[in-house]
């Protein structure tokens, strides 16, 4: 009898430390539930990348981009955050120059669209450009050319679909920007005549749809003026850089800092049809243009735009002319590095190095000979300033008085 009433007691026993050992078991996993941070959603994750990426960490945008793109993958294809993650992940790749990194990732947001949202979505043109900019950046000019064709096709298909004409789908504000692009890598594949074809292109649709006149000429008009001259076609080029010029002067006024460009193409379209008569007084504005732009008529640029007269009429034989004008440009540059030399002594003086702002003094004075009036006043206020320093240096030493005797 005792022996079945011990072994009872036994089964209690053991039924009640089971309980314990469960209730134990059961918190220390309530309390590990507690600790463990509930794994980050996608917007957070998202947030993350771009909080970091705007501080220039870009791996960290990546590696938290990747868990999202993880997380992404499982949800339904059609759903559009995950066209989200994967531009985010190509704009992080092609910011530290992956750029076949970023065009893979881009071209799987591409595809989403295309399956989700048609091949006629508005969006494609744009991701379809970047990748261009993408190819360019490998120097992968003919994929670039060839996705440039393929943009035209976004950009023209649904308009005929619409029930335009295949002229009147082409002649569009985007289809004008397409040629100008298509232009900048016929360029960068050294084929200017192909490049001339585009931009007229361009600008033909332009002009039709905006005018002679509008703004957006503007650039095209540059760029195939630069083609001109390079293919040394200079009276093109002056018809060019004039059309230009009278769409700037149309926006901006006569005294521009924007005309600078424009006329010093002008100048040098005159100058190379040996139009000196009509491209002097063009150079003459040119100069006037860039001191009232600097605000200064010592400025490295005057000093430019002076070497660039001496060179015009020296071609002329007009060798005063040309002599003036390449003094004046010398004197320029020795008047900005003197300035520079003091700014440097007065930098030794003020880190109480006195003795070395001297010979630096001294150099200065040096730059500024022969006489110019461009910087006459400056040699005299350096010479001032040598003079004034090497008297301090050379003072000598005040005596302190002996001491009284008490």
């Amino acid at each position: 009898m005792h022996s079945g009433l011990d072994n009872s007691n036994e089964l209690v026993l053991n039924a009640h430390m089971l309980r314990i050992f469960g209730v134990a078991l059961l918190s220390a996993i309530c309390c590990l539930a507690q600790d463990e941070k509930p794994a980050p959603t996608i917007p957070e994750l998202e947030t993350a990348a771009q909080g970091v990426y705007m501080h220039g960490d870009y791996e960290g945008a990546r590696q938290s981009l990747l868990q999202a793109w993880d997380l992404a993958q499982q949800l339904p294809r059609e759903d559009p955050i995950r066209y989200d993650v994967l531009k985010r992940l190509a704009t992080v790749r092609a910011a530290v120059g992956e750029y076949e990194d970023a065009d893979n990732f881009l071209q799987l947001a591409i595809s989403w669209r295309e399956q989700n949202l048609g091949p006629d979505d508005p969006k494609i043109p744009d991701d379809v450009l970047l990748s261009v900019e993408y190819a360019r950046s490998l120097k992968d000019y003919d994929r670039a050319l060839w996705t440039m064709n393929r943009v035209i096709r976004l950009h023209v298909e649904p308009a005929i679909k619409a029930g335009a004409s295949p002229r009147e789908a082409m002649n569009t504000i985007a289809v004008a920007d397409d040629h100008s692009r298509i232009a900048q890598i016929q360029m960068e594949l050294k084929k200017p005549e192909a490049a001339m074809g585009s931009l007229k292109t361009a600008l033909e649709i332009r002009t039709k749809l905006k005018g002679p006149l509008d703004p957006s000429l503007m650039y095209d008009l540059d760029r195939m003026a630069g083609i001109e001259v390079t293919l040394r076609q200079y009276d093109q080029a002056e018809e060019t850089y004039r059309h230009a010029l009278v769409v700037r002067e149309t926006l901006y006024g006569k005294v521009h800092g924007d005309l600078l460009g424009t006329l010093d193409g002008l100048a040098y379209s005159l100058f190379g049809e040996k139009k000196y008569d009509d491209a002097e007084p063009v150079y003459q504005r040119l100069l006037a243009l860039w001191i009232s732009s600097m605000g200064t008529d010592k400025h490295a640029m005057v000093a430019i735009a002076l070497d660039k007269m001496a060179v015009f009429y020296a071609a002329q034989k007009k060798w005063e002319e040309s002599r003036e004008a390449e003094t004046r440009a010398n004197a320029i540059r020795a008047y900005l590095l003197a300035e520079g030399l003091s700014e440097e002594a007065a930098q030794r003086i003020e880190e109480g190095t006195m003795a070395e702002a001297v010979p630096i003094y001294k150099r200065a004075e040096k730059i500024l000979d022969p006489p110019n009036d461009v910087y006459d006043e400056q040699r005299g206020t350096i010479q001032n300033m040598q003079k004034e320093l090497e008297k301090v240096l050379n003072k000598p030493p005040s005596k302190s008085p002996p001491p009284t005797k008490k």
